[in-house]
């Protein structure tokens, strides 16, 4: 169900002369039950909640006026900050997902070309890139953020590409300024936020919580041996460590609980060894392994050099360090070898992602999805498609156009002279957003991150259907298993 409005809501949101929803605009989510239930909740009519365009044309506003810094007359400043994703190449971590850059820059133009801007304010798209490699990758990403908030005044920061640490807080707590991206974030710093933190994934905490859960509720932890594995990476220790401690409190065993060092970068080795000895000392037969894609391989690999067998443990992810995407799960095979792709075959992933249809060749690409990409193609982009071998630049589009529109609706909603301020109650009060494969999605006050429901999928080596990449491996969907609403 759609959240109570915020009470500070600017009254000028939507607009007094816009018109009224129109009920044959709506979209029948030919899934039924609870994704029926989700497409109700939207309004169709506003001209960035069409499912079968990007936008509509829209009147200008009349004495349009400067009001706040990165809002003139005529203009919002939006900033993309990209990850460098291609520098993993240099390590042999090539992470294909197309150009964002180029993604970001069509869907802008796309707007200020075919609908006008934002009620008659185009929309100034810039970018800064920042590495994702070596010892400085924080200090680089607070460099950005200063950047895009001080320099350019932007009034929305996003990333499509993953941002993670305390450039975080610079962004929404030190300079104010909203922050939509698609990687999940500590809770700490939703809360620290002042609600300008928006997020496509989960938080870590979510994104336990909700793979505690169910484990909880089936039951299918009990008698194991439990062994709990996170990075010293800033924010990410802390919710691995309170997942650990939450197990126990449920009177599981949980021996051994490592916390694998980054040195302060990307890689994360320093311990490996002594934990993985650890964790076979202790007969470990669970595993939740929340390292990151240039980690986790390395950790499974050493598994195998110390002697754990295929099906002697099971592996439990959640999307923590993106783990329910096939580009990060197939590194463990590219990267750990044969063996390492059977000891790591079958592992669970509970999350909101809808990772396994593009391996299922009874599933249909997404309504969405497709206007999404038929834009980008239309304002020159690059080609992609659900079933493309061994990339994400589908999805990737996808998702830089569902949170292009999630913004671009707020800045909307707040009305025809907006502040800053009004932006950030409007974005906080949407309410029922598109995210791609049209999952249960909203952005409500005091809610961190937009996910509404969950489900169950599984990790192959090899592939049983359609595989992802000319490895053979594939996460689909878990047999018999339906989508189930949290928070609820």
């Amino acid at each position: 169900p759609s959240p109570d409005p915020d009470p500070d809501t600017p009254t000028t949101t939507g607009g007094d002369t816009d018109p009224p929803p129109d009920d044959d605009l709506a979209y029948e989510d030919p899934r039924g039950g609870l994704f029926a239930d989700f497409q109700a909740g939207f309004d169709r009519s506003h001209p960035f909640q069409p499912i079968d365009a990007f936008c509509r044309p829209h009147d200008p506003a009349e004495n349009r006026e400067a009001t706040d810094p990165g809002i003139t007359a005529d203009s919002i400043e939006i900033v993309q900050i990209r990850s460098q994703l291609e520098d993993f190449e240099g390590i042999g971590f090539g992470i294909p997902v197309g150009d964002p850059t180029a993604m970001w820059t069509a869907f802008a133009d796309f707007v200020n070309e075919e609908c006008g801007g934002v009620r008659g304010r185009m929309i100034n798209m810039t970018h800064i890139d920042v590495a994702v490699l070596g010892a400085e990758v924080d200090a680089q990403r607070r460099t950005a953020c200063v950047e895009a908030t001080e320099d350019r005044n932007a009034v929305i920061v996003t990333n499509s590409t993953g941002f993670q640490g305390t450039a975080v807080l610079c962004i929404v707590e030190g300079a104010e300024t909203i922050f939509i991206t698609t990687q999940g974030v500590p809770r700490e710093y939703y809360d620290r936020s002042g609600g300008r933190l928006i997020t496509v994934s989960p938080t870590l905490e979510e994104s336990l919580q909700y793979l505690g859960d169910e484990l909880l509720a089936t039951g299918e932890l009990e008698g194991k041996t439990i062994g709990v594995v996170a990075p010293d990476t800033p924010g990410q220790d802390e919710p691995v460590e309170a997942f650990a401690a939450r197990l126990q409190s449920e009177g599981l065993s949980v021996p051994v609980v490592s916390i694998i060092g980054c040195a302060g970068g990307t890689t994360c080795d320093i311990g490996v060894l002594d934990s993985v000895g650890d964790m076979l000392d202790a007969g470990i037969d669970v595993m939740f392994n929340t390292l990151n894609v240039v980690s986790l391989p390395g950790y499974v690999n050493e598994m195998v050099t110390q002697g754990f067998e295929p099906g002697e443990v099971q592996f439990y992810q959640s999307d923590f360090n993106s783990h329910a995407g096939d580009l990060v799960e197939s590194k463990v095979v590219q990267f750990g070898g044969e063996a390492a792709g059977e000891l790591y075959n079958g592992s669970i992933i509970i999350d909101d992602a809808n990772t396994g249809f593009v391996n299922d060749p009874t599933q249909s690409p997404y309504t969405f999805n497709e206007m999404c990409n038929d834009t980008y193609q239309a304002m020159g982009g690059e080609v992609h498609t659900a079933y493309d071998e061994g990339t994400s630049g589908y999805g990737m589009a996808s998702g830089v156009c569902a949170q292009l529109r999630i913004g671009l609706r707020a800045i909307y909603d707040a009305g025809d002279n907006p502040t800053r301020a009004d932006i950030e109650t409007a974005l906080v009060n949407l309410g029922p957003v598109d995210l791609p494969d049209g999952l249960p999605a909203s952005i409500a006050p005091g809610k961190p991150s937009m996910p509404d429901a969950t489900h169950r999928m599984v990790f192959n080596y090899p592939c049983p259907g359609i595989a992802f990449d000319e490895l053979n491996t594939c996460i689909t969907n878990a047999e018999n298993d339906e989508y189930r609403l949290v928070n609820q």
